[in-house]
C-alpha cells in the first residue's frame, strides 16, 4: 500500500531503452540547460544544412561553370570557324574580281570585244605575257592564262613557280584539279585547289571565241595560308583559362598536319599521345566534329591535368578548327564560392547560438523552472501548490496537466483518507465476529467429536449383535437336527430363548439411545447451519465495504469472498450431514422394528417350546420358524451393522468438515488483522499529504 501512494520524482523514472544517434546522446551527457542544448542542437543543424548546401551549390556552380565553359569554347570554335570562313569567302570573290580585272587587261588590248574575236585571234591575244607579269606586280598574287588544246589547257603564260623554282609555263592543268572539268564546260570554278604543292584559294574563268567555243581560261589564286594569315595570329593570340588556346589541324591537304598551334606548327600530330597513349589528334580527324577529353602532363614530374577540346571541320579547306582548355580552370570559381560560404558559415554560427540561447532563455528556461518548482512542490505532498497557465503553448499545457495532475491527487489522497478510515473501522467489526465465530467453531468440532465416539461404541454393538444374530442361526440349527433329542436339549432351549430375549431387550435400548443421539446430532447441525449463514452474512458486509473502499479495498475483496466461500461450503457440508443422520435415523427406526419383531418372534417360540414340550412331533417345524426368524435377526444386525458404519464416517467427515471450518476461521482473523494493520499503514501514509492551507491531513 505505501508504494502504491509513493510519488517517484522524474529522474528516478526509466529512461527508454532503444538506440540514439550521436547527437542526441552527446546532448544528453552536456550538463547544461534546454535552451543552450536547444541552441547547441539548431546551430548543429544549421551547420549541416549550410555545409550541405555549400557543397550543393558549388557542385552545381562547378557543373554550370563546366557547361558554360565548354559552351564558350563551342562559341569561340564557331567564331573561328565562322571567321575563317568568312576569310576564305572574302578571299574567293577577291580571286572573281582580280579574275574580272585581269580579263579586263586583254580586253583593253583589243580593239574591239573577246567574244567577237575569233579563234586564233583570241588565242594570240592570251599568249602575251606582259598582262600577266604587269598583273602580278601591282596585285602580288599570282595568275595564269591557259590556251586550251584539245582537253588540256596549255599555260601560256603564269606567275606560279614550278616544282624546280622555275616559272611554270607550257605546262598543262592537271587532271586532279577539280576546275577542269567545269571549265571544258563552259563553267567558272571558285575553290581551293593544289598546284605544285601549295593550296591555292583559286577562281577560274573560261574565255569563249565569237562562236562560244572555250578557247582559253584564265585562272587567280591566292596561297592559302598567307590569305588567312590574319585570320590565324587572331586565332592564336586567343587565350581561354590559364592553359586555353585555339589551333589549325591540317585534314585534307596534308592530314596531320599542325597549320597553326602555339607550340606545334608546321608538325605532324596525329601519333601524339596524351598520358594514358590516347591519340587525340587521330581521334579528331576521325570525327572531324565534335568533343574529346585527355589528359596532358606540363613538366616532368606534374600530375596529368584534364582538358577538353571542342573542334569543327571547315569545308572546302579541309581544316579543323579547335579550341581546348584544363577542365579543372573552371572548378576555381565554384571553389572560392564554397570557401565563402564554409567561412560565412563558421562566422555566422556563435551569433546564431547566442541569439537561440537567449531567446530561449526567456521562452523557455525560465518557464521551465517555474514548471519544475511547482512539480517538486507536488512530488512532496504539496498539493495546495498555485498553478497559473501564462501562455497558450506547449509549457502552458505542461502547466495547465500539472494543475490537472495536482487536482487528481487531491481528490485521490482525499478519497484515500475517507476509505481508510472506513476500512478501519470495518477491519475491527470483522476482528471481533470472527473472534466470536472462532469460539462458536471450537464448541461446534468438540460436540462432533463426542457424537463421533458415541457412534463408534454403537458400531461396536452393533458388531456384538451382529455376532449374536449369527450364533442364534447356528443353534436353530442345532436345535432342528437335535429337536429329537429330547426334552433336555428343549429345556436348554428355553434358557438360550432367554438370553436371546435379554439381549434383544438390551439392543432395543442401545437403539433407541441412538435415536436420541441422532436428534441431538440435528440440533447441532441446525446450529452450524445458523453459524454459516451468519458468516454469509458477514461476508456480504465485507464485500460491501471493500467495493466502497474503491482500489484499496481490493485485497479486502478478496478475503471476503473467501470467506463466503467457506461459509457456502460449511453449508453444503452440514446439508450433506443432516442428509446422513437422516440416514441413520431411518436406519435406526427398521432396526427397532425388526427387534420388536424378533422379540415377538422368540416369545412365541418360547410359548410354543413349553406348550409343545410333549409334542415333540411340532418341535420340528417349531425349530424351522426358529430358524428363519434366526436368519431374519442376522440380516437385520447386519443392515444395523452397515447403518452404524455409514453413520462413524459421515462423524468422521463431520469433524474433518469442522477442523477445516475452524482452520479457515483462524485464517480469516489472521487476515482481519493483516487488514487492520494495513488501514493503519494507509493512515499514516495519507498523512505526508498537504490537503488544505492550514493543516496536514490526518489519517
Amino acid at each position: 500500500m505505501r508504494k502504491f501512494l509513493t510519488i517517484q520524482r522524474p529522474s528516478d523514472v526509466e529512461e527508454t531503452k532503444g538506440s540514439e544517434n550521436f547527437l542526441t546522446s552527446w546532448l544528453h551527457k552536456l550538463h547544461v540547460g534546454v535552451a543552450m542544448k536547444l541552441g547547441l542542437m539548431l546551430v548543429a543543424c544549421i551547420a549541416v544544412l549550410l555545409i550541405g548546401a555549400s557543397f550543393l551549390l558549388s557542385s552545381y556552380l562547378a557543373k554550370q561553370l563546366q557547361d558554360n565553359a565548354l559552351e564558350v569554347l563551342r562559341s569561340n570554335t564557331r567564331i573561328f570557324h565562322n571567321n575563317i570562313i568568312t576569310e576564305y569567302k572574302r578571299v574567293t570573290r577577291d580571286a572573281e574580281r582580280y579574275s574580272n580585272v585581269y580579263i579586263n587587261n586583254y580586253q583593253n588590248m583589243s580593239p574591239v570585244p573577246l567574244r567577237s574575236l575569233g579563234t586564233e585571234e583570241l588565242k594570240a591575244l592570251l599568249s602575251d605575257t606582259r598582262i600577266n607579269a604587269h598583273f602580278t606586280e601591282l596585285t602580288s598574287v599570282f595568275a595564269s592564262t591557259f590556251i586550251r588544246e584539245g582537253e588540256q589547257f596549255v599555260r601560256v603564260s603564269t606567275t606560279l613557280q614550278g616544282k624546280e623554282g622555275k616559272i611554270a609555263t607550257s605546262t598543262v592543268l592537271s587532271h586532279d584539279n577539280p576546275a577542269l572539268a567545269g571549265l571544258i564546260k563552259n563553267k567558272p570554278y571558285s575553290g581551293v585547289v593544289t598546284i605544285y604543292g601549295k593550296q591555292f584559294i583559286s577562281h577560274y574563268e573560261p574565255i569563249t571565241d565569237k562562236f562560244g567555243q572555250v578557247v582559253g581560261a584564265v585562272a587567280i589564286g591566292f596561297d592559302v595560308k598567307l590569305a588567312l594569315q590574319p585570320v590565324i595570329k587572331e586565332l592564336l593570340a586567343v587565350h581561354i583559362g590559364e592553359g586555353g588556346y585555339a589551333y589549325v589541324l591540317d585534314a585534307g591537304f596534308s592530314p596531320g598536319m599542325m597549320v597553326a598551334h602555339p607550340t606545334l606548327a608546321n608538325q605532324h600530330v596525329e601519333n601524339i599521345t596524351d598520358a594514358h597513349g590516347y591519340k587525340r589528334y587521330a581521334d579528331i580527324m576521325a570525327l572531324k566534329n565534335g568533343t574529346v577529353y585527355y589528359e596532358t602532363v606540363s613538366g616532368y614530374g606534374a600530375a596529368p591535368r584534364k582538358r577538353v577540346a571542342v573542334f569543327e571541320y571547315i569545308d572546302g579547306i579541309n581544316w579543323i578548327i579547335s579550341t581546348t582548355s584544363y577542365v579543372d580552370d573552371v572548378a576555381r570559381s565554384s571553389n572560392l564560392v564554397r570557401n565563402s560560404l564554409l567561412m560565412f558559415s563558421v562566422l555566422l554560427m556563435p551569433v546564431i547560438l547566442i541569439l537561440i540561447a537567449a531567446t530561449s532563455r526567456i521562452l523557455i528556461s525560465r518557464r521551465l523552472n517555474k514548471v519544475l518548482r511547482i512539480s517538486q512542490s507536488i512530488a512532496q505532498g504539496d498539493l495546495t501548490v498555485n498553478v497559473q497557465v501564462d501562455h497558450n503553448d506547449e509549457i502552458g499545457d505542461l502547466l495547465s496537466a500539472n494543475e490537472k495532475m495536482r487536482q487528481s491527487l487531491h481528490a485521490l489522497v482525499g478519497g484515500v483518507v475517507s476509505h481508510a478510515r472506513r476500512v478501519h473501522e470495518a477491519a475491527l467489526n470483522i476482528t471481533e465476529a470472527v473472534d466470536g465465530q472462532a469460539s462458536t467453531s471450537v464448541e461446534t468440532s468438540s460436540s462432533v467429536a463426542e457424537i463421533t465416539s458415541t457412534m463408534e461404541e454403537l458400531s461396536a454393538s452393533s458388531t456384538q449383535i451382529a455376532e449374536h444374530s449369527r450364533a442364534v442361526v447356528d443353534i436353530a440349527n442345532v436345535t432342528l437336527d437335535d429337536c429329537n433329542k429330547g426334552s433336555d436339549s428343549m429345556g436348554e432351549l428355553l434358557t438360550r430363548m432367554a438370553d436371546i430375549d435379554s439381549d434383544n431387550q438390551q439392543s432395543m435400548r442401545e437403539i433407541m439411545m441412538l435415536g436420541n443421539k441422532s436428534k441431538e446430532i440435528s440440533r447441532v447441525m441446525i446450529i452450524i447451519n445458523n453459524v454459516a449463514d451468519q458468516t454469509k452474512l458477514i461476508a456480504f458486509n465485507a464485500a460491501l465495504e471493500a467495493a466502497s473502499a474503491g482500489e484499496s479495498g481490493k485485497r479486502f475483496s478478496v478475503v471476503a469472498a473467501e470467506i463466503r466461500r467457506l461459509a457456502d461450503s460449511v453449508t453444503e457440508s452440514t446439508f450433506e450431514i443432516e442428509n446422513k443422520i437422516s440416514e441413520i435415523q431411518n436406519s435406526i427406526n427398521r432396526l427397532v422394528l425388526n427387534a420388536e419383531k424378533g422379540s415377538n418372534s422368540i416369545k412365541a417360540g418360547t410359548k410354543a417350546c413349553k406348550v409343545s414340550a410333549d409334542r415333540l412331533h411340532d418341535i420340528v417345524a417349531t425349530a424351522e420358524q426358529t430358524s428363519t426368524a434366526a436368519m431374519q435377526i442376522s440380516l437385520s444386525t447386519q443392515q444395523q451393522k452397515t447403518a452404524s458404519n455409514q453413520v462413524v464416517m459421515a462423524l468422521r467427515e463431520i469433524v474433518v468438515a469442522s477442523n477445516y471450518t475452524s482452520q479457515s476461521i483462524k485464517d480469516i482473523l489472521s487476515i482481519s488483522q493483516d487488514m487492520t494493520q494495513l488501514s493503519n499503514e494507509l493512515n499514516q501514509a495519507s498523512q505526508s499529504f498537504k490537503l488544505t492551507d492550514g493543516s496536514d491531513v490526518q489519517a
